[in-house]
């Protein structure tokens, strides 16, 4: 069995929710689970939108979207480009919001910056933006951390954190950077104010960002998995302010003696934001160096508001006591203990929780049968009920980054909802991309498409379909060229 096509049919979704999956139904999903790395392949659907980098370069980037739990992923095309013209760092995913995803593409080792939008006001179809380096330029800007905040009907901001050390009273000050797509520049605020208590002040001095979310309509939060999250609020005015939210103070110890994780907290953790609800996920496990499956171990949420002066513990599930239905024991026997005759998913060696972007108890796990496998099962778990909702195969190739999936809300913003994503789309004149489905061969980063003799000649191909009225022009000349020949043939 092919896993990553298994991976891709949301029909191969097991269990309860089979049965009101909306996965058959031709459209989009609400939302989805993403894959964090891009697959490279020159194939496109109706979600394709095309850009280009700051040298002029094309870039093409095509959703392929399921409903969860199943997974979905993205794929870039850079026509004229051949496999070794990317970087190790395949395109991955930054962060996603609302309407609006960003993505970034490593050619030749300069980094390049993108924002999808679903939405594609105007027009109706999804547009793709570059985004411009500040200017001037700020030290590092490739490698900084964006938050990503949607605003109005159709615009978003890019914002940043940056830091400067001033000699003058010898102290950090950090301002925001923040993009706007209705100005379509960059602009730098003045000093933030931090809000920090002394204890704050020890979890800000220390802070890893691993990921970010949006909290409200205007507000911006980087989350250390082992610490807080760093909160930049009041985006938009001229002195935005900084406060930090410390995670609950019940976790499991996964740092060393000096306060550095043992293991990337991904692996145990995760935050999402429902409008203006945070929440937050832990897994405990009995044996905190031990993910192996047969350990026990409780998964424990909860969750706050910005206003409130802690976080609210709301439901905790005992793996042991999580109720699995009988009919996943022919997609995965493992689950069975031979002892009890029971299925139990403690069997399983677990990975990255991800909490679901509605409000709701929904839980989302990857589990590997063996921590090598290149298959992995994403698994659902209703906290309130401490049941096995759900269950999906999925490919783990590609994956870039520790966590492998995201979840998004873009889909539900298409204008055009009609049309089934899994399907070509209508072919017209102005078409230059191939049609269809990605093979599912296309995965682990590898281009699958036959090599061009030689570079410039594929790249000069692609600049000749990419500019349209070059040919048109080209073919008025030549037409002109064999009427004066004609007549003058004619003549003689």
């Amino acid at each position: 069995m092919d896993i990553s096509t298994v991976s891709i049919r949301p029909s191969t979704i097991i269990g309860p929710r089979a049965a009101d999956s909306t996965s058959l139904r031709p459209g989009y999903p609400d939302w989805v689970l993403l894959n964090k790395t891009a697959r490279i392949s020159d194939q496109r659907n109706a979600t394709t939108a095309l850009c280009r980098t700051r040298e002029g370069q094309a870039v093409a980037v095509s959703f392929w979207l399921v409903d969860p739990p199943a997974v979905s992923y993205f794929s870039v095309h850079c026509p004229g480009l051949e496999d070794d013209d990317f970087s190790d760092t395949p395109p991955f995913l930054l962060c996603a919001e609302g309407a609006f995803v960003v993505f970034c593409v490593t050619l030749d080792d300069s980094v390049h910056h993108f924002v999808y939008s679903a939405r594609g006001i105007p027009g109706g179809k999804p547009s793709l933006h570059r985004l411009p380096d500040p200017k001037p330029k700020v030290e590092a800007f490739m490698s900084q951390q964006f938050g990503l905040l949607p605003y109005g009907n159709e615009h978003y901001a890019v914002a940043f954190l940056h830091h400067q050390w001033e000699s003058s009273d010898q102290a950090w000050h950090y301002y925001a950077y923040i993009f706007s797509s209705e100005t379509k520049t960059w602009k730098r605020s003045k000093e933030a104010l931090l809000y920090l208590s002394k204890s704050d002040q020890l979890l800000f001095d220390r802070h890893a960002s691993s990921k970010q979310i949006t909290v409200g309509e205007s507000s911006l939060g980087w989350v250390d998995l082992l610490r807080g999250i760093l909160l930049l609020s009041n985006l938009f005015d001229d002195r935005p302010v900084i406060t930090y939210i410390p995670l609950p103070k019940v976790k499991a110890c996964i740092t060393d003696r000096n306060g550095y994780p043992s293991y990337a907290p991904e692996f145990f953790c995760d935050i999402t934001c429902c409008h203006d609800l945070i929440k937050f996920v832990e897994i405990k496990f009995d044996e905190p160096n031990c993910r192996a499956n047969g350990k026990a171990w409780k998964a424990t949420t909860w969750n706050r508001k910005v206003s409130w002066d802690d976080w609210g513990r709301c439901s905790t599930a005992d793996v042991a006591e999580i109720s699995v239905d009988p009919s996943y024991l022919s997609l995965l026997p493992e689950l069975l203990n031979d002892e009890t005759k029971q299925l139990e998913i403690k069997n399983l060696y677990f990975l990255n929780p991800t909490l679901s972007v509605d409000d709701d108890d929904l839980l989302y796990m990857m589990g590997k049968v063996n921590e090598e496998d290149d298959t992995a099962w994403v698994v659902v778990v209703d906290m309130k009920r401490a049941a096995l909702e759900a269950l999906v195969p999925v490919s783990t190739q590609p994956s870039y980054t520790v966590t492998m999936y995201c979840p998004c809300t873009f889909p539900k913003y298409y204008l055009n909802r009609t049309p089934d994503i899994g399907s070509p789309v209508e072919k017209d004149k102005s078409d230059k991309w191939p049609q269809g489905r990605p093979s599912p061969n296309n995965s682990g980063g590898s281009v699958q498409r036959k090599r061009r003799k030689k570079k410039k000649q594929a790249r000069a191909a692609d600049c000749w379909l990419e500019q349209p009225y070059l040919l048109y022009f080209v073919g008025c000349v030549l037409i002109a060229i064999f009427v004066k020949v004609f007549f003058h043939l004619c003549g003689m």
